[in-house]
């Protein structure tokens, strides 16, 4: 028999057309621990006992029952497996329900600043560091979607339920580039350099071995690997270090990522006591622009500092000399092209903001590399 239990909303573009991608499902997974773990500190709170019974969850499991449209809407029930178990959902059912009220309501008080161990004590919230890890930046996953004011777990509330939880050493997904200073083989572990020269220590696995063997080998002329995983974090946001490795790739030279990594390492007066230094979140906007909108398949450009806290990009493809300087305040970018042949000039004026101003600049430089302009 099965049974309704909730129905969160993902909310995003990785869910508009109902799917669910299935590093999501991971998080769902953990749902299930998470709800009996919380069921069963509720029913110890209401009998003033101990600890829940033993077979307090013998009869039932929480399943994944469907996903249903508006957005991405996992329907997730209840089932009897035993049949004989007729008396559970008397004796006990109501503390599942009472347990994801107690999470999202958890959530909820994330979101708006108020007291979250009201509703979960320290030891139950350190769930959340599994528990919405697969989320990603402007992602949201909603509890009781249909009320006027649901409950709304993001990036954000999720470091604030941890911050409130008992973890010293938080996770989450991330991916960093650098250098590989160090391998070691007997201990299958390495040391990724990053930008700064911190290094960050990782273990690694036969499948990615080849790729960190040459790293190692690159090392002195400068290679750098792109590694993704989840990373293991003190409370302060600082990555202390590696849990697992779900991805590992060389990276071009001149990465556009990698070097917005070393331009955050700039300070204010970098060009002989000039020069301003962009913000984070202008640094943030320019790593997201090239991960999401510029396609990978183009020619990467050279990105420089500007002594006013701007960038420049430059491309120098086929004929064309090609530049684009780039103004944060209003998400502009000031384009010259130079046909170094002909000598003809490009020059436009384009809001990176704007789509079709993007697929304007993509054009451009997509042409240029084929040697059409």
């Amino acid at each position: 028999m099965k049974k309704p239990l909730m129905e969160p909303r993902l909310l995003g573009a990785r869910f508009e057309d109902h799917t669910i991608p299935l590093e999501i499902l991971k998080d769902i997974a953990v749902l299930e621990e998470f709800v009996i773990a919380v069921a069963k500190w509720k029913f110890v709170e209401s009998n003033g006992r101990i600890r829940a019974p033993k077979g307090f969850t013998d009869p039932l499991s929480i399943a994944l029952s469907g996903v249903n449209e508006g957005s991405a809407k996992p329907a997730i029930a209840i089932e009897y497996i035993d049949p004989s178990a007729g008396l559970f959902p008397a004796a006990n059912e109501d503390y599942f329900f009472q347990a994801v009220q107690a999470i999202g309501n958890a959530i909820d008080a994330a979101e708006h600043n108020e007291s979250i161990t009201k509703y979960l004590p320290t030891n139950l919230l350190g769930y959340f560091d599994r528990f919405g890890r697969g989320l990603r930046e402007g992602e949201v996953l909603e509890f009781f979607p249909g009320l006027e004011r649901p409950a709304r777990l993001t990036k954000l509330t999720r470091r604030r339920l941890l911050l409130a939880s008992q973890n010293e050493v938080l996770t989450d997904e991330i991916t960093v580039r650098g250098l590989v200073s160090e391998l070691d083989q007997s201990k299958m572990s390495f040391e990724l350099q990053m930008p700064g020269g911190r290094k960050i220590p990782a273990k690694v696995d036969a499948i990615h071995l080849d790729t960190i063997l040459e790293a190692t080998r690159g090392y002195r002329a400068g290679v750098k690997v792109s590694v993704s995983g989840v990373g293991r974090f003190d409370r302060y946001e600082r990555l202390h270090s590696f849990d697992v490795i779900e991805d590992a790739a060389i990276i071009e030279t001149n990465d556009p990522l990698a070097r917005i990594d070393e331009l955050r390492l700039l300070k204010v007066g970098w060009l002989e006591g000039r020069g301003l230094v962009p913000s984070t979140a202008e640094f943030d906007w320019l790593e997201s622009f090239f991960a999401e909108s510029y396609p990978a398949a183009l020619p990467t450009p050279y990105i420089y500092p500007t002594e006013d806290g701007g960038v420049q990009l430059e491309w120098r493809t086929g004929n064309q000399d090609i530049s684009l300087e780039i103004d944060f305040f209003d998400r502009t970018g000031d384009l010259h092209g130079l046909n170094t042949e002909t000598l003809q000039e490009l020059s436009e004026v384009l809001s990176l903001d704007d789509q079709a101003n993007v697929q304007r600049l993509v054009e451009i430089i997509s042409k240029a590399a084929k040697g059409e302009i």
